[in-house]
């Protein structure tokens, strides 16, 4: 086959899988949820709707093959440009953009249509702003754990760090319950605490050269227990207006701005994305973890200083877990000994889903919040359509095995 007939069907299958997943997407907002409404259900719907298009209809009734439909012939695209890939450098070009460049953006697009014909509940302003809301403290977890995958290394103790600072903030707003500055103090105790806790992780991985995973195995476990010590094993809670330095505490997790439209978590969750990517596009301290991440041997060479470098990477994610802590605990008025358990993985997936390689010195972390916003969604629509927690812990787990398996199939170096 000549390389412009490949080029022709790749793009004619895909566009084809595109519009049937489009097509059914739109019909089934003419009749409230598409994939969530038993048969009797459907013809309920289709009986108040004979004024409603024919292709509609079609479509509503046929929508879950319809939706298979349109992921096989999209997949089936992506299969024939492979073809077309190793015939013609423009076709290798347009599969390396779709399926490494703008691979985070792809499967976000996809995976906002699926949804959405899975729930009419999905696509509303409100539910996308709660989303938003529910990913901020693991999106900014991942951009810690961005630094130290960025440097091909890994952070998973930043679940047990977030803990520790979150409990940490609401032991001093309840031991201080007549001082209204409290919540500044709080704040900053949590973020020196991230901060000393990303030192003593880069510490050992710097200057004694030791496994990134094992160190941060090591310190999962020390600051869970220093949770569990800090409050006895109990919650400790600082709701209401017993405490002086509540509300404005408080504040950081619940409020929201323009008129209700603009919760203060998302506010910061956009700051703080903001100053990573200026730190890591518009600084020499950016460009030198690019560097180590992708030569560490030719880093050290040009007179970089790895030790250092590698100690603030690390400084960062415990600084971004200790806001992560304020942002949670502000949210929910209360610190558990149980919070922030498992979000290293979510953190994690955000990330390798954001299309950062694992073997660091490749990312975006732009792209970071892209994933953490896949993330959600996810875990969004599983809520919405009533699957048990236990199965989302598994469906979770096989997306993240899948990014793996995506990057190390894609061409990261």
């Amino acid at each position: 086959m000549k390389k412009q007939q490949f080029l022709v069907l790749a793009l004619a299958f895909m566009l084809l899988g595109a519009a049937l997943l489009v097509a059914t997407v739109a019909a089934s907002h003419t009749f409230s949820n598409v994939l969530l409404v038993s048969a009797r259900e459907k013809r309920a719907l289709l009986d108040k709707a004979g004024d409603a298009p024919a292709w509609r209809a079609l479509m509503f009734r046929n929508n879950y093959p319809l939706l298979l439909l349109g992921l096989a012939l999209f997949g089936a695209g992506l299969y024939v440009l492979r073809g077309f890939n190793r015939l013609s450098e423009r076709g290798a070009r347009l599969s390396k953009l779709m399926l490494t460049e703008y691979r985070p953006l792809v499967i976000l697009l996809f995976a906002a249509l699926i949804f959405t014909a899975l729930s009419a509940r999905f696509f509303t302003v409100s539910n996308f702003t709660n989303i938003l809301k529910q990913i901020s403290h693991y999106a900014i977890l991942a951009a810690g754990v961005y630094f130290a995958i960025l440097l091909g290394g890994i952070d998973i103790s930043v679940g047990s760090v977030l803990a520790f600072s979150g409990a940490l903030s609401a032991l001093i707003i309840s031991g201080q319950p007549q001082s209204p500055w409290s919540a500044p103090l709080a704040v900053l105790a949590a973020l020196l605490v991230g901060l000393l806790a990303g030192l003593f992780n880069g510490f050992f991985i710097a200057r004694f050269n030791l496994q990134p995973m094992i160190v941060t195995l090591a310190t999962l476990s020390i600051f869970r227990g220093a949770t569990l010590v800090l409050l006895g094993g109990a919650a400790v809670s600082i709701a209401g207006t017993r405490y002086a330095g509540a509300p404005l505490f408080t504040a950081l997790g619940q409020k929201t701005l323009l008129y209700g439209l603009l919760p203060v978590p998302i506010i910061i969750m956009a700051v703080v994305y903001f100053l990573v990517w200026f730190v890591l596009n518009r600084t020499a301290f950016g460009r030198h973890m690019y560097a180590i991440g992708g030569n560490e041997e030719a880093s050290l060479l040009s007179g970089i200083d790895v030790v250092k470098t590698k100690m603030l990477a690390y400084m960062a994610s415990g600084l971004l877990a200790g806001i992560a802590g304020i942002i949670i605990t502000a949210r929910v008025a209360s610190a558990t000994p149980t919070a922030g358990q498992s979000y290293e993985m979510d953190a994690i997936a955000a990330v390798v889903i954001g299309g950062t390689s694992l073997r660091g010195g490749e990312g975006k972390v732009l792209y970071t919040i892209v994933g953490a916003l896949i993330i959600g969604m996810l875990n969004n629509i599983q809520t919405l359509i009533g699957v048990d927690s236990y199965y989302q812990t598994i469906i979770k787990g096989a997306v993240i095995l899948l990014a793996v398996l995506l990057d190390a199939r894609t061409g990261h170096k």
